[in-house]
């Protein structure tokens, strides 16, 4: 992601892809499009998922925090789990 150093203007267009550990927080001007964002979520959930006998609860906890679309699921308020 970005820091603030090299975050560019407003309005700025930048490549997509040039930080694979970004995360993607709107649309619009991103280190990451959202099709990469979608890949990367997919990604870490075939390696939380990949050990059968994977905690299910702790798997979605790791999840909601390491996602690429953690921050916009943040944002957007999570629903309450029973």
């Amino acid at each position: 992601m970005a820091t603030p150093d090299t975050q560019p203007e407003p309005g700025t267009d930048t490549p997509t892809g040039t930080d694979e550990n970004a995360t993607y927080d709107q649309p619009g001007y991103e280190d990451k499009s959202f099709g990469q964002a979608v890949n990367a979520d997919q990604e870490l959930v075939d390696r939380l998922t990949e050990d059968g006998d994977a905690d299910l609860a702790e798997s979605e906890a790791t999840f909601e925090e390491e996602s690429a679309g953690a921050p916009a699921r943040e944002r957007q308020g999570r629903p309450e789990t029973a």
